[in-house]
């Protein structure tokens, strides 16, 4: 089983994604001394189904933080594919989001992102205020291809069913091939074409976010259609693909991960927690069951958020290793609410 360490030299870690219980598409790699950290942003989603984030929810995003905040101090480049909020650290990060403010500056620290000219509105600011606090540390670039150390971007390409947004794809010559490509949903052919011909050995994507869908059928299956026929075609070129992100804001986005994992011979296709040996843990699909199970005020956070959330990490952790402890199931859905019902009892 491939995992996080993928040859002897070089470190590839999924930091951030919906799997990981937290919402985005963040990983870190490492080769021969250099360290890039690509799309370090934390986000959940403000609202869903009327509710606020859960504590338990708040304290994965902490957590997640807290390991952003410690690769920062070391990365030698940042890659923001994109400036939205779940990808980028942000000059007025709500509670649960990561702020630009709460990482340590460092003047070595080179970061790539999209040109200023191909941004609007409040992305545009974002990365306007990132540019502010990096001043002269911060390169930008528009279209095509942008090569600077080991890594590679391309672009841009349109951000999957959201064609307001244009997103990047990065390249990193790690010793094998990483490529991240970043908010396309498997959706966009003309980057398969592209990635069909770079054949990178590992890829990290995201899926259609089918969650936005679940009252039509029939875009869900159009949707899914598209994204299958996209992921065997990189399946052709990469031994793994990590696939996570939209897709797995509902539980029928991870059925279908595991259905198009069985169709592989030759290629691992995962989450970003099984690509890191750990069990899937959507807490962003299960937020009603948290609130149902762990009651608590939909503004706790306007409250006693500091404090709620050292009440709930614990509980957080008793819930984590009790997903990690479990062999098989059939059901992931089931599985966490079955250790949710536990974990309440004590």
């Amino acid at each position: 089983m491939i995992n996080c360490w993928v040859d002897v030299t070089v470190n590839l870690q999924i930091i951030v994604s919906e799997s990981l219980g937290v919402r985005g598409l963040s990983c870190f790699i490492e080769h021969r001394g250099e360290k890039v950290l690509i799309d370090p942003g934390v986000a959940l989603g403000y609202t869903r189904w009327g509710l606020h984030p859960h504590p338990i929810q708040a304290v994965a995003g902490d957590e997640v933080r807290k390991k952003i905040r410690d690769l920062w101090k070391i990365t030698d480049y940042v890659v923001f594919s994109h400036m939205h909020g779940d990808h980028v650290p942000l000059y007025n990060a709500n509670p649960f989001q990561l702020s630009i403010h709460h990482l340590e500056y460092r003047d070595n620290l080179l970061i790539i992102a999209p040109s200023i000219s191909t941004l609007k509105g409040k992305e545009k600011t974002r990365l306007e205020k990132i540019i502010n606090v990096y001043d002269g540390r911060v390169l930008t670039f528009e279209h095509g291809c942008f090569e600077t150390g080991p890594i590679s971007i391309y672009g841009p390409y349109p951000h999957g069913t959201c064609s307001r947004t244009l997103t990047y794809a990065s390249l990193i010559d790690a010793g094998e091939k990483v490529m991240h490509l970043s908010d396309t949903e498997l959706l966009c052919d003309k980057l398969v074409e592209l990635v069909l011909q770079l054949k990178p050995d590992i890829i990290i994507t995201d899926g259609p976010p089918i969650y936005r869908f679940l009252n039509n059928r029939f875009i869900v299956r159009a949707l899914l259609r598209k994204a299958s026929r996209n992921l065997l075609k990189l399946s052709k070129v990469a031994h793994t693909i990590v696939v996570d992100h939209h897709v797995n804001r509902c539980c029928e986005g991870y059925q279908w991960i595991r259905a198009m994992s069985r169709k592989q011979q030759n290629t691992r296709v995962v989450t970003g927690a099984e690509f890191m040996d750990k069990k899937p843990l959507f807490l962003e699909s299960l937020r009603r069951a948290l609130y149902r199970y762990y009651p608590v005020d939909n503004l706790w956070f306007e409250k006693r958020y500091g404090e709620i959330l050292e009440e709930y990490r614990p509980i957080y952790h008793k819930i984590v290793n009790a997903v990690n402890s479990c062999k098989t199931f059939s059901s992931l859905e089931e599985l966490i609410e079955n250790i949710l019902r536990r974990t309440t009892r004590g």
